[in-house]
């Protein structure tokens, strides 16, 4: 039965591949809704916030608070972090963990790391129009909310929206690797391929047949991203020599 272990992982990765890759390219537009790559990643039907009694229950709590205070970034961050009260997961594997990077875990345990809340973030601006972007740094990522040109608020994930400079961050993270994709607000596209990195990241030493499936959807979404294909090589020498 030699042939059938051998045959195992490559059918297995195979099948997920297509599995994943025929749900979030169903439609020509799909990759560039941040509520259906939401769904798409869970592998769930695209609708699936349609069932999501928390999402209604905070865009209504959005809806009534921007009413009353006519304040669309006091009302986002109070729908963020006192109304969902999402906590900062911690530092660590435990902000790269599918709970703290997948946006429905995230509704659903209360915690995450920059990833899953700055994807939430996005799903409430895109189903509310709200002016927001992610912005790329090394090994993060961050809000900003322009109300127009000169008009930027940076908000920090971690700490419920606090607001650093972007001279701050600079400082914060000059000793990263900087790949001169920083400080530009990220589109869907780039952001979901960040956000399959991520996935793929998880399964880098435990499996690295489904951590290269992601890295293949991380690449189609953001090639230029150097860190995909670093982390490509480090995981095709960790299968076996028989592959």
């Amino acid at each position: 039965m030699r042939w059938v272990r051998k045959l195992f992982w490559p059918v297995f990765s195979a099948v997920l591949a297509i599995s994943l890759f025929t749900v979030l390219w169903s439609g020509s537009e799909r990759a560039d809704s941040y509520r259906e790559m939401a769904c798409a990643f869970e592998n769930k039907s695209l609708t699936c916030l349609d069932s999501v009694d928390d999402w209604h229950r905070g865009l209504a709590f959005y809806d009534s608070s921007l009413n009353a205070t006519k304040d669309t970034l006091e009302s986002l961050k109070n729908l963020l972090w006192k109304f969902w009260n999402i906590e900062f997961a911690g530092a660590g594997d435990a902000a790269v963990e599918k709970e703290s990077i997948l946006p429905l875990r995230v509704l659903s345990n209360r915690k995450s790391g920059c990833v899953g809340l700055s994807w939430l973030a996005m799903m409430v601006a895109e189903a509310r129009q709200i002016p927001l972007n992610t912005i790329l740094l090394p090994g993060h990522m961050f809000l900003q909310y322009c109300a127009g040109e000169k008009e930027c608020v940076n908000l920090e994930p971690n700490r419920k929206g606090f607001s650093y400079t972007d001279t701050e961050y600079r400082e914060k993270y000059k000793a990263g690797n900087w790949t001169g994709l920083e400080f530009k607000p990220l589109n869907t596209r780039q952001f979901m391929g960040l956000a399959a990195f991520n996935m793929g990241n998880l399964y880098l030493d435990s499996d690295p047949h489904q951590a290269l499936t992601w890295y293949r959807m991380a690449e189609d979404f953001f090639k230029e991203y150097p860190g995909i294909s670093v982390n490509q090589k480090i995981a095709k020498s960790k299968l076996p020599d028989s592959f």
